[in-house]
């Protein structure tokens, strides 16, 4: 059963990870466009923090055996990585 919630939980969190991402895209496209994007960055915020909520409800997430923990791990540090990649393009942008 924990190995089904993790699952679970590691889909919903790539999910939200994916939909920030694409938000994140259209908010820059729009913005080199020129373009007034209120309702992106609105969406965005939203994306963002339902996205750090399912991060916390996987970290909670009990494993039960060692496969289950190996794979909540390689999540969580793909995760981190991307972060990671994704703030020091920003911060490049800049």
């Amino acid at each position: 059963m924990e190995s089904i919630l993790l699952m679970i939980a590691i889909d919903f969190h790539e999910q939200a990870r994916r939909e920030v991402e694409r938000l994140a895209t259209a908010r820059t496209k729009l913005k080199a466009a020129g373009v007034e994007c209120r309702l992106i960055d609105r969406r965005l915020t939203t994306a963002r923090e339902i996205e750090w909520r399912l991060r916390e409800e996987l970290l909670r997430c009990p494993v039960r055996t060692t496969q289950d923990a190996a794979t909540k791990a390689v999540h969580l540090r793909q995760a981190l990585k991307h972060d990671e990649t994704t703030s020091e393009a920003s911060e490049r942008s800049l």
